[in-house]
């Protein structure tokens, strides 16, 4: 880490947003350092287009410390203790920070994981697409170190959307670009779901569940559309078809589906 010690400026990142942006409202976030024993609170500088890039550039600051320190021998978690310190302190420096006990809620939360090397927000979007507006809650997830970010349905848990950080830098890019485009997704979602309750009965039979991948759970469907077709795996998030099961697979999907049948039989 250099020597200079980073200063948190929202104020600044405000300024630059675009004019048609929300987020020029502000709003309280409280933010989370695992393992800190108090929540760092600004009033009125929490909105993602504000606060999201210059939290992301003292965490990663922070992070660069951890691993610095790692490598030169010290404990990891006291290497992890020590730069929390240090991303709080930095913080703080900016007049709008104050600490508070844990416990309250925020409208927006920033969870920072040294440890883990991962930066989480939990925020509500604004939107209005073809004369529908809404009001809603997402979570964005994504590692310090840097790479993409994934929005999530905290409701849920399943993926919105996966966004280059490169793009969240954009100035008002939360509350006009990302809230819009969460809408579609909800509005596209909505509209197969539909599709699907008129189309269900021509099914053979179907299969629902959700897996975990990566830390994300993803809703999973398996169709066969008459008796001997094969099962298809579709990508419930979007209702894509990702490929077929296997006949041995096809072997197991039977044994499980027979035993089912046989406990509501009994019934």
């Amino acid at each position: 880490m250099s020597a200079h010690h980073t200063v948190i400026s929202p104020g600044k990142a405000a300024e630059d947003a675009a004019p048609h942006a929300k987020s020029g409202t502000g709003g309280p976030a409280g933010v989370e350092i695992v393992n800190f024993p108090q929540i760092l609170y600004t009033r009125s500088f929490g909105d993602p287009d504000m606060l999201f890039v210059p939290l992301l550039d003292a965490t990663r600051e922070a992070y660069d410390m951890v691993e610095r320190l790692s490598s030169h021998g010290e404990n990891r978690a006291n290497a992890v203790m020590l730069s929390g310190m240090h991303l709080a302190s930095a913080l703080l420096r900016d007049s709008s920070f104050s600490l508070i006990a844990r416990g309250q809620s925020h409208e927006h939360v920033y969870t920072v994981d040294l440890g883990a090397g991962t930066l989480h927000v939990n925020t509500r979007l604004y939107a209005s697409v073809i004369r529908r507006t809404s009001l809603f809650k997402v979570e964005i997830v994504g590692k310090i170190a840097g790479g993409p970010f994934v929005v999530r349905n905290p409701m849920q848990g399943s993926i919105i959307t996966q966004v280059e950080e490169e793009k969240l830098r954009q100035p008002g890019y939360f509350a006009s670009t990302l809230a819009q485009e969460c809408l579609r997704v909800q509005i596209e979602k909505e509209r197969v779901g539909r599709i699907e309750e008129t189309i269900g009965p021509a099914l053979h039979e179907e299969v629902r569940f959700t897996i975990a991948v990566g830390g994300n759970k993803v809703p999973v469907a398996l169709r066969q559309k008459e008796a001997g077709a094969p099962w298809e795996i579709i990508d419930g998030r979007i209702q894509e078809w990702v490929g077929t099961l296997t006949p041995e697979v096809e072997k197991n999907l039977k044994s499980v589906t027979n035993f089912i049948k046989e406990l509501f039989a009994q019934k």
